[in-house]
C-alpha cells in the first residue's frame, strides 16, 4: 500500500488520503485515526521513521490490519503554505530488506514532489474540493429527500428584475419559478406522486392561477421573506387541513434569483390542540359545555355587561328524582336519561337564545346572555319545566324527572362572577326545598350561604380542637406494581354537622385566609406521618395540596422548610400539587414561588392537568417535576379511542419535558393496563385504593409489601 495523505486536527485528529494505491489498484479516499498508527511518529518528528513489526506496537492499526499489513514506512511532506502537514507512506505484508533504500526513494519522491508540487497541489486541491462537494452534497441530498417537512428549491428563469412594477414582478413570480429541487415530503403536499414529478412545477402548475397570484402578491409586499406561516385549506377528501409554511427568496445585484420553500403539516398537531380544548371545555357524555366552559363566559359576560350597561341571566338546574333512577336502574339507563335530556332540553332553551352547561352529575347551568325583561327569562323557566315532566321511554316504563331552577340577574346583586353563581345557586336550593320548579334568588332565603359562612368561620377553631383529621391514597409505580408514595387529604369531623364533605368547606377556604393555617395544619400532619413511616423503614413519597393562596403566600417557604427540621423529614419525599389553574393566575408570581420551593428539594406536581387548557410549553418552563392527568381524561379512555389518544399525546408531551406523569381517577384493571402500555410512570386511583386513615395506610402498606415477598 502506497498513500500520500494530510492530517487534519478537526473534528479528531486523523489522516485524510489524497491518493492511496493498493497491490495496483487505486482505491477511494478515506480517513483513519492518527493516534492509533505509526504515521503519527512522522507527523510528531517530521522525520523518516520506519517499522518492521507493527503488530504488537500498534494494536489498533485498523486500517494495517485490514490489509495484512507488516512493515511500515513514512516520510513528512510540505503540501505548501497555509496547508495542513503531509506524509508520504508506505506499507508492506513482508519485511523491508533495504530500510535505507527505501528511505532515500521516499526522499526522493517528496524532493520531487516539492520541485514540481504546483501541478500536484492543484490536482491534490481538486480532489479534496471535489470530495467536500460530493460528501455534503450527498448529506444534504438524503437529508432533503427524507425529512418529514417539505422542502424544494425554485430558481427564476430569468432572474426577475426587482426594478420593474409590483404587477410585473407578481407575475414573473408565478410563471418562471421553476422548482429545481424537491423532496418526497413537498410533491406529496401538492398531491405528486414523487419529487422527481415535481420537478420544473411552477406555482401556477401547483396551486392554480388565482391562489399563485395571491400569493405571490403577498410575498413580494413581504420583501419575499415568509417564515413560518401558519395557513388553513381543504384536502381532496373534503377535510380541513393546516399547514406552516416559509417561503425565502435570494436577491443579488437587484435582482430575484431563486427561492426556498419549506412546508409542515399542521393538520395532527391542531387536531390534538382542538380535542384537548374541547374535552377541557365539554361535557363527555352528552357534548354540552362543561363547568370551565361555564365560568368562563360567565366572566366574560360579566365584564362584557358591565361595561355596557346590559343584564343577563344565570340559571342553576338540579334534577330531582334522578338519583332514584341511577340506584334503581344503573348508571347505563342514567346516563342514556342525560344524553336524552340535554338534546331535548337544548333544543328547546334555543327557542328562547339561551345556552345551556353540564356542571356534573345531574346539575347544569343555564345563560341568557342578554335579558331586558324578567319575564323573558320566566318564559324560559316555563318552557324549561315541561320540557323536564316529558317521560322518557325506557325499558317499557315512561320514567320522569323533575328539576329545580335558581336563577340570578347581573347586575341585580354584587358584580363578580362568584357572588353570581353563588346566587343561583342558593334559589335553586330554596326552590329544591320548596317544591316549586323555579326560584328567583333574593337576599331573604339565602340561608346556605350562613351554613357556609358559619362553617368558614369555625373552621379556625377546629383546626385547634383537633376537628380534622387526614386521610392517604396510594400512589403505585406502573413498571413495577409497587408502592411509590400516599397523597395526603383533609376531613372535617364536625362536632354537631358530622362529616363535612371536603367540597363543603375547602373552596370556601381557598378564598379566605383561614386556607393558609388549614395548609399549615395539613402540611405539618403529613410530613409528621411521613417521618413515623420512615423511621418504620418506609421510604414513601408524601403529596400535598396546596391553593393558589398558599402558592403566592411568600411564607410557604419557611413554613415547609420549619415543618422538615421538625420532624427530620427528607425534602426529596416530599411533593407540592398545585392545581393547573393555580399556576395560571399569577405565572411570573407563581414562577418566583416555586423556584425558591425547588431550592428545598421538594418535587412540584402540576394536579387536575388538562382541565385548565393551559401550555404545556409555559407549563415546562416553571420547575415542576410531575405532571397528573386529570381523571375526567382517564376514566373513559378504555372505552373512547379519542380520550385515550389524548391521554397518549399528554404523556409523550409530559416525558418530552422530562416530567412523571401520574395518572387520577383509576378504577378498574383494563385502564391501568393501558396507562402501564402508554409508558405512564404513577397511578392513583379506587381501583388501586381509596383514601383511609392512617391506621389502615399502615396495614394495607404492610399488606402491600407482604404480597409483594
Amino acid at each position: 500500500m502506497v498513500l500520500l495523505g494530510e492530517v487534519h486536527t478537526s473534528p479528531v485528529l486523523h489522516v485524510r488520503t489524497l491518493c492511496c494505491r493498493v497491490h495496483q489498484s487505486w482505491q477511494t479516499n478515506f480517513s483513519y485515526l492518527l493516534p492509533t498508527h505509526p504515521c503519527q511518529n512522522v507527523v510528531v518528528t517530521q522525520q523518516f521513521q520506519v517499522w518492521q513489526d507493527i503488530g504488537e506496537q500498534f494494536p489498533q492499526a485498523f486500517l494495517m490490519q485490514d490489509h495484512g499489513l507488516k512493515a511500515y514506512a513514512g516520510f513528512p511532506l510540505c503540501l505548501g503554505q497555509g496547508a495542513p502537514p503531509g506524509l508520504i507512506a508506505v506499507m508492506s505484508r513482508q519485511p523491508w530488506k533495504d530500510p535505507q533504500a527505501l528511505q532515500q526513494q521516499l526522499a526522493a519522491l517528496a524532493q520531487e514532489f516539492t520541485d514540481r508540487h504546483d501541478a500536484a497541489l492543484n490536482a491534490i486541491e481538486r480532489t479534496r474540493l471535489q470530495r467536500e462537494i460530493d460528501l455534503h452534497k450527498g448529506f444534504f441530498r438524503e437529508y432533503l429527500l427524507d425529512n418529514p417537512t417539505g422542502l424544494s428549491l425554485s430558481e427564476f428563469m430569468p432572474p426577475i428584475p426587482l426594478n420593474r412594477s409590483e404587477d410585473e414582478v407578481v407575475e414573473r413570480v408565478m410563471h418562471t419559478g421553476f422548482i429545481v429541487e424537491c423532496n418526497r415530503a413537498m410533491a406529496s403536499m401538492y398531491g405528486y406522486p414523487d419529487a422527481a414529478a415535481m420537478l420544473g412545477v411552477r406555482p401556477i402548475d401547483a396551486i392554480g392561477a388565482e391562489k399563485a397570484r395571491r400569493n405571490a402578491a403577498f410575498w413580494v409586499r413581504q420583501k419575499f421573506d415568509i417564515r413560518d406561516a401558519e395557513s388553513q385549506g381543504v384536502d381532496a377528501d373534503g377535510n380541513v387541513t393546516w399547514v406552516s409554511g416559509s417561503v425565502r427568496g435570494k436577491i443579488a445585484n437587484g435582482k430575484l434569483l431563486r427561492y426556498w420553500a419549506k412546508r409542515r403539516d399542521l393538520t395532527t398537531q391542531k387536531q390534538y390542540e382542538a380535542a384537548i380544548e374541547h374535552k377541557a371545555h365539554h361535557d363527555q357524555l352528552t357534548g354540552l359545555p362543561n363547568r370551565y366552559w361555564f365560568q368562563e363566559h360567565i366572566a366574560a359576560l360579566t365584564k362584557d355587561h358591565a361595561e355596557r350597561g346590559k343584564r343577563f341571566c344565570v340559571g342553576l338546574l338540579d334534577l330531582n328524582g334522578f338519583k332514584e333512577i341511577n340506584d334503581t336502574l344503573g348508571h347505563a339507563i342514567g346516563d342514556q336519561i342525560l344524553q336524552a335530556l340535554a338534546v331535548r332540553l337544548l333544543k328547546g332553551l334555543k327557542f328562547h337564545g339561551a345556552e345551556m352547561a353540564r356542571l356534573g352529575g345531574d346539575e347544569f347551568a343555564i345563560i341568557m346572555p342578554e335579558i331586558a325583561d324578567v319575564t323573558k327569562a320566566e318564559a324560559m323557566a316555563h318552557s324549561l319545566h315541561k320540557l323536564l315532566t316529558e317521560p322518557f321511554n325506557v325499558e317499557d316504563m315512561q320514567l320522569s324527572v323533575g328539576g329545580s331552577l335558581g336563577l340570578a340577574l347581573f347586575p341585580d346583586g354584587p358584580a363578580s362572577t362568584e357572588d353570581l353563581l353563588r346566587q343561583a345557586d342558593v334559589a335553586m336550593y330554596a326552590a329544591k326545598k320548596d317544591g316549586v320548579p323555579m326560584r328567583w334568588y333574593q337576599p331573604e332565603i339565602d340561608k346556605h350561604s350562613k351554613r357556609r359562612l358559619s362553617l368558614l368561620t369555625s373552621l379556625g377553631s377546629a383546626i385547634e380542637q383537633n376537628e380534622l383529621f387526614l386521610v392517604y391514597q396510594p400512589k403505585i409505580d406502573l413498571r413495577n406494581g409497587q408502592l411509590y408514595g400516599f397523597e395526603a387529604l383533609v376531613r372535617w369531623q364536625h362536632p354537631v354537622h358530622g362529616l363535612i364533605p371536603p367540597n363543603d368547606f375547602i373552596p370556601s377556604a381557598e378564598s379566605n385566609e383561614v386556607i393558609r393555617p388549614l395548609t399549615q395544619w395539613v402540611l405539618d400532619a403529613a410530613i409528621r406521618q411521613g417521618a413515623q413511616w420512615l423511621a418504620s423503614g418506609q421510604r414513601l413519597r408524601m403529596a400535598v395540596n396546596v391553593s393558589v393562596r398558599n402558592l403566592l403566600d411568600e411564607n410557604l417557604q419557611a413554613c415547609i422548610a420549619a415543618c422538615l427540621r421538625k420532624y427530620a423529614f427528607p425534602a426529596e419525599l416530599l411533593e407540592l400539587e398545585v392545581t393547573e389553574s393555580a399556576l395560571m393566575t399569577r405565572p411570573a408570581q407563581a414562577m418566583d414561588i416555586l423556584q425558591s420551593l425547588r431550592t428545598l428539594g421538594m418535587s412540584i406536581a402540576i394536579d387536575d392537568f388538562g382541565t385548565g387548557y393551559s401550555s404545556l410549553a409555559y407549563l415546562a418552563r416553571l420547575p415542576v417535576t410531575t405532571l397528573k392527568v386529570d381523571q375526567v381524561f382517564v376514566k373513559d379512555m378504555v372505552q373512547s379511542k379519542s380520550e385515550e389518544q389524548i391521554v397518549r399525546a399528554i404523556i409523550g408531551l409530559a416525558h418530552q419535558c422530562q416530567l412523571t406523569v401520574v395518572a387520577e381517577g383509576v378504577e378498574d384493571e383494563a385502564t391501568l393496563t393501558a396507562l402501564r402500555a402508554m409508558g405512564c410512570d404513577l397511578a392513583q386511583g379506587y381501583y388501586i385504593a381509596r383514601p383511609m386513615p392512617a391506621a389502615a395506610a399502615g396495614e394495607w402498606i404492610s399488606a402491600e409489601r407482604a404480597g409483594k415477598s
